[in-house]
């Protein structure tokens, strides 16, 4: 059987990691035998999960995790789109996992530290938890500022993410998923990005601004129902 290796269940969701969720929701969606395993990035090939793990080969990379599941399994949710479909779903897969994922993640370490320490680290002794924290949030801060979404205030970051919802609510329009009426891998990207975004406890302007996107709601809660992603 395929093990899925991923962070494990918070905020919630499956996984608070919308590259975690996204691979998730393509295993679902691929109908193969597999179960979840809650993995620890220090452990895996790339110091990162996901990790499908399929007999003795390990995969990290939720974009990998993709290509492997065509070429060893068959399974290929984009078959049915033309080059200039693969072009946009890679344009929007990169605006998500590379920009808007940054602005999720200065939306919860640097504007809701004290949520995010109790809901990652409450497995750590109440004595260690705030010196444990402090030092994964200084790694994350300085990682923001080297990506450069760090160096921005407050109101920017949030502008930004603003806009990436309103392109991809515009590109969506009133379709039932990206391309029309089959969902594809774009499909799972989304979805691990909105259900992070939205699904969480945490009221953040990123939040609101997914909210305020009937269309996109409404995709995350068809993707949800169909893929069985709800129990965390």
């Amino acid at each position: 059987m395929l093990a899925l290796q991923v962070f494990p269940p918070a905020f919630g969701l499956k996984s608070p990691s919308p590259f975690s969720l996204k691979a998730i929701a393509l295993m679902q969606m691929s109908g193969l035998d597999y179960k979840i395993e809650p993995g620890d990035p220090r452990k895996t090939p790339k110091k990162k999960l996901p990790v499908l793990i399929d007999g003795e080969k390990h995969i990290p990379d939720s974009t990998h995790i993709l290509v492997h599941l065509k070429k060893a399994h068959g399974f290929d949710p984009d078959i049915g789109l033309n080059a200039e479909q693969l072009a946009i779903a890679e344009a929007f897969r990169r605006m998500m996992e590379e920009h808007l994922y940054w602005i999720l993640v200065y939306s919860r370490w640097i504007e809701n530290g004290d949520i995010v320490r109790e809901a990652f680290f409450s497995m750590v002794p109440a004595l260690m938890r705030k010196f444990v924290f402090s030092m994964v949030a200084k790694q994350v801060k300085s990682a923001l500022y080297g990506q450069g979404m760090g160096r921005h205030t407050a109101a920017e970051v949030y502008a930004f993410g603003a806009a990436d919802l309103q392109a991809i609510a515009n590109y969506f329009g009133d379709k039932q998923y990206f391309f029309g009426e089959t969902p594809t891998s774009i499909d799972a990207t989304l979805y691990g990005s909105l259900s992070n975004i939205i699904d969480p406890q945490l009221d953040t302007p990123l939040k609101q601004a997914a909210l305020s996107h009937d269309n996109l709601v409404a995709f995350k809660q068809r993707f949800a129902e169909r893929f069985e992603m709800k129990d965390a």
